[in-house]
C-alpha cells in the first residue's frame, strides 16, 4: 500500500471515525490528492458514459457518492492551509490548488455528464421526485451552469485557463498576506503604558515564541486591536495600525496590488463568459439578494443611520482628545483608544475590569451552556483520546443531554501561532448527512486569541468573547 493511502482511507474510531491527524505528513498531500483526483474522475466518467436512461439515482445520487477519498484528503489538506501553513504546506498548495481547480473543471465541462444532469432537471416535475430530491436537482443543475457547463467548447477552454490562473493567484495572495501577518512590532519596557497586565503577559509570550527580547505585538487582529484600545503611546498605535492595515501593500516582495489587479480582471472576464455583467452579479446569482443592486439598496437603508452614529462617536472622542491636547484630528489609530475612554466616561464601563470575567475556559463553557439550554446538547472534553494536528487543539464529544446519544465532535483551535491564518472561522471536517445512512458532524472552531504566560489564565476581550460565540453559532 502506498504511504499516501492513509489520507484516502475511511476514518477509523468510534461513531464513524475521526480524522487521522497522527498519520498526516505534509509530503503525502500532493500524491494523495493526485491519486484521489484520478479515482474521482474515473467515477464521474463512468456516470457520464452510462447507457442507462438518466435518473436521479444513477446521475445525481451517483455524483454525490463519487469522490469520497478526495473529500477526505482535501479536508485534511485545507485544515493545514488554515492552521499550519508553513513553507512546506505553501509549496504543496501551489501544486494542489490548481490541480483541484482542473478537476472541478473536468467534471463541470464533461458534456455527456451535463446532458444527463440536464435530462434529470428537465424531467424533475414529472419523474416522481420528492421535494428534497427536486431541490437537489435544481441546485446541482444551477451549479453546473454557473460553472460553465453550458458554454461552447472555445469558451470552456478559456474559462479553464482563467480558473487555473485564479487558483495560482489566490494561493500567491494568501501566502503573501500570511508573510506580512508573520511580522511583529517589538516593544520595550517603556512602551507598555496603558496596557493591562494580562495583555502584557500575552505579548511577552509572543516574543518568547519568536525568540525576540521584550514584548511582541504580532500583526494579527487579536493582538493589534487590544493594543490600539489600551496603549497610551500614540506613536506606537500609529506604527502598529500601519503595519496591520498595510498587509500586502508595502511595495515589497509580499505586495499584493498586482495580484489584486489581475484577479479582478480575470473575474470580470469569467463573468462575461457566463453572461453576467460583473463578478458581483455572478457571485450573487444564487443568493437571497440576487444581484448587487438589491444588496446596495439594503445597505443604503442603514447607511444614513450608521453615518450619524459614527459622527456622534467621533465628536465624543474629539472632546476627550482635545483635553489630552492631541495634535490634529482623530486618526484611525486613535479610534479604539478614545472609544474606550468614552465608554469609561459616559457609561462607567472599563474593559480592563470586566475582562477579568472573560476567562477563555469560562466563555467556552458559557457557549456550551447556551447550546444545552437551546438545543439540549451536552459537551464532554475528550482531548487526548483522539489525534490532533497541534497540541493546542482540544476535542469535545457532543451528545444529546436527554439520553447521551451521539451527535458529533467539536475540535477547538483557539490560539494564535506562527503560520496560522488570522481571524476566526468555523470549518467542517465531515458534514452531517442521512444520504447513505447516518453520518454525524465533525466540526471545528478556530480563533486567534493571544495565549498568556505559562500558567496564567487566558483573559479575552469583549470583542473576542463575541467572536467566540459568533463562530460557535455557525455550528
Amino acid at each position: 500500500m502506498a504511504p499516501y493511502e492513509v489520507l484516502l482511507a475511511e476514518w477509523q474510531g468510534p461513531n464513524g471515525g475521526v480524522p487521522p491527524w497522527d498519520k498526516v505528513k505534509v509530503e503525502l498531500f500532493v500524491p494523495a490528492i493526485e491519486e484521489a483526483s484520478k479515482r474521482m474522475l474515473a467515477e464521474v466518467e463512468a456516470i457520464a458514459a452510462s447507457t442507462e436512461p438518466p435518473t436521479f439515482e444513477n446521475t445525481l445520487a451517483a455524483l454525490e457518492r463519487a469522490g469520497k477519498p478526495l473529500d477526505r484528503s482535501a479536508t485534511l489538506f485545507f485544515v493545514y492551509t488554515g492552521n499550519m501553513n508553513d513553507p512546506a504546506v505553501q509549496a504543496a498548495t501551489g501544486i494542489i490548488r490548481p490541480r483541484l481547480a482542473q478537476v472541478q473543471d473536468q467534471v463541470n465541462f464533461n458534456t455527456q455528464l451535463f446532458e444527463r444532469v440536464k435530462a434529470v432537471y428537465d424531467a424533475r416535475e414529472t419523474s416522481g421526485l420528492d421535494a428534497e430530491q427536486k431541490r437537489v436537482v435544481e441546485k446541482s443543475y444551477d451549479a453546473f451552469v454557473q460553472r460553465g457547463a453550458a458554454l461552447p467548447p472555445e469558451k470552456k477552454a478559456r474559462m479553464g485557463e482563467i480558473n487555473q490562473a485564479l487558483a495560482k493567484l489566490f494561493t500567491d495572495f494568501g501566502n503573501r498576506v500570511l508573510a506580512d501577518e508573520d511580522t511583529w512590532v517589538v516593544l520595550g519596557k517603556d512602551d507598555l503604558g496603558g496596557l493591562p497586565e494580562a495583555l502584557v503577559g500575552g505579548y511577552a509570550a509572543a516574543a518568547k515564541e519568536r525568540k525576540v527580547e521584550g514584548w511582541a505585538v504580532v500583526n494579527t487582529r487579536s493582538a493589534v486591536d487590544p493594543f490600539l484600545t489600551f496603549s497610551n503611546r500614540r506613536d506606537l498605535r500609529e506604527k502598529v495600525w500601519n503595519a496591520f492595515i498595510k498587509r500586502g501593500d508595502n511595495r515589497d516582495d509580499h505586495d499584493t496590488n498586482a495580484l489584486i489587479t489581475e484577479i479582478v480582471k480575470l473575474r470580470a472576464e469569467r463573468a462575461q463568459l457566463l453572461g453576467y455583467a460583473s463578478h458581483a452579479h455572478w457571485r450573487m446569482a444564487d443568493t437571497m439578494a440576487k444581484d448587487p443592486k438589491m444588496a446596495m439598496e439594503l445597505m443604503m437603508r442603514v447607511w444614513p443611520a450608521a453615518v450619524r452614529r459614527v459622527k456622534q462617536e467621533v465628536a465624543d472622542m474629539s472632546r476627550l482628545a482635545k483635553k489630552d491636547k492631541l495634535k490634529g484630528a482623530i486618526q484611525p489609530w486613535d479610534y479604539r483608544y478614545y472609544m474606550e475612554k468614552v465608554r469609561q466616561q459616559k457609561y462607567a464601563l472599563d474593559q480592563t475590569e470586566f475582562k477579568n470575567y472573560f476567562e477563555l475556559n469560562n466563555m467556552i463553557q458559557a457557549s456550551y451552556f447556551m447550546a444545552g439550554k437551546l438545543y439540549g446538547y451536552a459537551f464532554e472534553e475528550v482531548t487526548g483520546q483522539f489525534p490532533v494536528f497541534h497540541p493546542d487543539v482540544r476535542v469535545f464529544h457532543v451528545t444529546n443531554a436527554s439520553d447521551g446519544s451521539h451527535v458529533g465532535y467539536l475540535y477547538r483551535d483557539d490560539f494564535a501561532r506562527q503560520y496560522k491564518r488570522s481571524g476566526a472561522w468555523q470549518a467542517t471536517y465531515q458534514g452531517q448527512s442521512k444520504f447513505d445512512g447516518q453520518v454525524d458532524a465533525i466540526v471545528s472552531n478556530n480563533n486567534n486569541f493571544t495565549k498568556g504566560a505559562e500558567g496564567e489564565p487566558v483573559l479575552i476581550s469583549l470583542d473576542d468573547a463575541e467572536t467566540l460565540f459568533h463562530e460557535f453559532g455557525h455550528l
